[in-house]
Parts: structure tokens; C-alpha cells; sequence
């Protein structure tokens, strides 16, 4: 009887796997042409659903992106039968779901079970990394690094636990790691042209810039680094070159088009500074730094309406640090021989910012030449002798002989001198 049953069982779950074979190929014929819709009704109706039934749904609900009914799916399935290659799948979807949390602690039980399966413990880095687990991804990166020692995205990924750690020299030895099994990791290249561009090191600097641009010469991070460092080496013609690169990328920003401005203004190109000066204000109309910088051109164009105009836009949108604005709002109002508005600005520049020598000077100078009363003057030349008396030889030497030429002055007319 034993023998008969069992003979039975065997033939009804040969049916069963005949029967769900026959589904999968009806399936996979339903995929291929693109069905997916069609495909799902024919698993959903299936009555006996099995691991590998719950396991193939939730395959085609991830590549439709409905992630929610994906887990539901990859959870019945783990419900019924323990897998690992399932779990992994319930983590990716948690992670691409945004549930990190629980995309983390599955990572952790697959890796606990398989410590081989390099690809999920390299998401869990990627994890640990993005969820600011810095010190746990250090681990991860260097576990893979040790079983696998000639991937260079492993290296690259623990610099950046590093990074988040503010180890500054471990991180820079680690993108040079990358770089020294892959000489093409371009990721690690500009890694590296940034650490030595924080490190001062110009020469170091440009032999990675210039590695990357020959690797990828339209690569808009390396084409902008190229560009600075061109500028900060004062090599304006050379900015100029890389900078219109990125104009004919269709890259636009204010920084570049600042640098723009600001290259053709120490060319002397001052119309094609007002440009690029003005296009950086077509993205950022309220950035006070540009607003100032305009004006400092409008100026030199004899354009003072328009520099006032700008000024007064950059004072109004400012943050705090305002001494430059009203310094040379100061300057062309007593150009104009509108001494009691200079007074006012140069005043508001030197109470913006204290160490502005040169607001304190022209204050002191104004006053001197607006009011017949010379004692308001002489308090600001006595003021500036006491703080900036060794700051600039040619100013101190006036300022001296003003003081006492007024102090003569008032003593004769019988004033009492503080």
C-alpha cells in the first residue's frame, strides 16, 4: 500500500512540475514579445503558487517598476522556502525603493550566508556610504579589496569612506591605489587632479587634469578644472580657449561665465566682460558679486549711470560683506563732486568693514574738503594714523602732514585741540 501511495505522489508532482513548466514557457514566449501584463494574469491564476511561481512575478513586477507588489511577491516566496538568491533580490528592490534601512539589514543577512557574493556586498558599501556609515563601508571596501585585489572601483569607493571620514592623506593614497591598477579609471583621475589642487600642487594637478582631457576631451569636470587652474596661473588667453569649450558644450553657470568676464576684464576687454558679466546675471539676477563686479566695469566704461544702477542692485541683494560697494559708490560721487553722498558711502564702507583702510582715508579726505570745520576730518586722520599708520607709506605721509597742518591752523584761530 506504502508503495502505492508514494508511486501516486510521485506521478501527481511530476503532473505539478509538468504543469508549471508548461506555465514558465507560456510565460517566458509572453516576456519576449514584450506581454508583460498578460504574463502576470496567467502567474496570478495559478493556484498552488510556488517559490519559483512568487520568485518569477516578482522578477516582472521589478521590470515594470512596480517595486511594492515586487516585495510583496519576493517575501511570499521566502515565506515558503528560504533562498538566497531571492533575498538578494528583496535588498535590491528595498534599495531601489528607498527603504535603506531594511535594504541594509538584508544585505547583512545575505553576506552573512554568503560571503562570496561580492556584487550585493559591494551595494551594501555603496549603502553604507550614501546612508553616512562611512567607518562600516571601510570595512566593506577593504573586505573586497582583499578578494579582489585588481578592481579599482573597490579602492575608489573606500577613498570615498575615507573622504567622509576627513582622513585626507588616506583618501588621496586610495584614489592613487585605483588609479595605479586602472591608469584609465577616469573617476579616480579627477579624484586625484582634486586632491592635489587642495594640496597646492599645480604640477601633480595638471598631469591628472591633462590625463583626463586625453582620455575624455569633452569632459565638461575636467574642462572646468583646466580652466581654473589656467586662471589662477594668470594665463587669461589659455582660460579663454577652455572656457569657450564649455560654451560650445552648452555648459552654463554663473562661475563660468564670472570667469569668463573676469579673464576678458584683466585682457582689457571690457565690453566683452560687461558681456559675459551680464549673461551670468541672466541665470542669477540677484548675485550681489557679479551685480558689483558689472558696476566695477560700467565704471571704467564711463557708464555711471548704469555702474550706480548696479551698485545700488548689489548693495540690495548683499549679503552682509557690503565695505566694496559702498567704497566705490563713494568714489564716483566724489568724482562727480558730490561730497556729502561720498562722505555717507565711504562712511558705510568703513563701518562695513573696519579694516578697509582706504574708506577711512577717503572719508577723512572728503570731509576735509566739503566742511570748512576741520575737526571732523582730523578725528578720522588722527583714527587712521592710530590704526593703519604702517599700512601704506605714501598714505600715512599725507595724513601726517594734514594733521598738522590743521592743528597749526586751529591752534592760530584759538581752538582747543583733543
Amino acid at each position: 500500500m506504502r508503495r502505492k501511495i508514494t508511486i501516486l505522489l510521485l506521478i501527481i508532482l511530476s503532473n505539478k512540475t509538468e504543469a508549471q513548466t508548461s506555465v514558465f514557457k507560456e510565460i517566458d514566449s509572453l516576456l519576449f514579445t514584450g506581454n508583460y501584463q498578460r504574463a502576470l494574469v496567467v502567474l496570478e491564476s495559478e493556484q498552488d503558487k510556488s517559490v519559483a511561481v512568487f520568485d518569477k512575478t516578482g522578477d516582472i513586477y521589478k521590470s515594470i517598476g512596480n517595486y511594492n507588489k515586487a516585495i510583496v511577491n519576493y517575501q511570499q516566496a521566502l515565506e515558503k522556502q528560504e533562498s538566497i538568491v531571492i533575498k538578494s533580490k528583496l535588498g535590491r528592490i528595498f534599495e531601489l525603493s528607498g527603504y535603506s534601512s531594511k535594504a541594509m539589514k538584508t544585505y547583512e543577512d545575505v553576506m552573512q550566508k554568503d560571503s562570496l557574493n561580492l556584487i550585493l556586498i559591494n551595494n551594501l558599501g555603496k549603502l553604507y556610504l550614501s546612508n553616512y556609515k562611512a567607518t562600516k563601508a571601510e570595512y566593506i571596501f577593504k573586505y573586497l579589496i582583499e578578494r579582489d585585489s585588481l578592481n579599482p572601483n573597490y579602492p575608489y569607493l573606500l577613498a570615498q569612506s575615507y573622504q567622509k571620514q576627513d582622513l585626507f592623506f588616506a583618501m588621496g593614497q586610495s584614489y592613487l591605489d585605483a588609479y595605479n591598477i586602472d591608469s584609465l579609471h577616469i573617476k579616480s583621475i579627477y579624484r586625484l587632479a582634486l586632491f592635489f589642487k587642495d594640496l597646492k600642487d599645480k604640477d601633480s594637478t595638471m598631469v591628472f587634469i591633462d590625463k583626463g582631457l586625453q582620455l575624455a576631451p569633452d569632459n565638461i569636470n575636467f574642462i572646468q578644472l583646466k580652466a581654473n587652474q589656467l586662471y589662477t596661473s594668470k594665463d587669461y588667453k589659455n582660460t579663454l580657449s577652455y572656457l569657450d569649450k564649455l560654451e560650445r558644450l552648452n555648459y552654463k553657470s554663473v562661475n563660468v561665465y564670472e570667469m569668463f568676464g573676469m579673464s576678458y576684464l584683466k585682457l582689457d576687454s571690457l565690453d566683452l566682460a560687461k558681456e559675459y558679466f551680464n549673461k551670468a546675471l541672466n541665470i542669477d539676477r540677484n548675485n550681489s558679486k557679479i551685480l558689483y563686479r558689472l558696476a566695477t566695469v560700467e565704471y571704467d566704461l564711463g557708464e555711471i549711470k548704469k555702474a550706480k544702477f548696479s551698485l545700488m542692485m548689489s548693495i540690495h541683494t548683499a549679503k552682509p560683506d557690503l565695505d566694496k560697494q559702498y567704497y566705490l559708490l563713494g568714489s564716483i560721487n566724489k568724482e562727480e563732486n558730490n561730497l556729502i553722498e561720498a562722505i555717507h558711502y565711504f562712511e558705510k564702507s568703513f563701518q562695513n568693514n573696519p579694516k578697509k583702510y582706504k574708506a577711512l582715508y577717503e572719508l577723512a579726505l572728503s570731509e576735509d574738503i566739503y566742511y570748512e570745520d576741520k575737526k571732523k576730518a582730523l578725528k578720522h586722520y588722527q583714527k587712521f594714523i592710530e590704526k593703519f599708520e604702517l599700512k601704506d607709506k605714501e598714505y600715512t605721509d599725507f595724513v601726517t602732514g594734514r594733521i598738522n597742518q590743521i592743528k597749526e591752523s586751529l591752534f592760530l584761530e584759538g581752538e582747543k585741540i583733543e
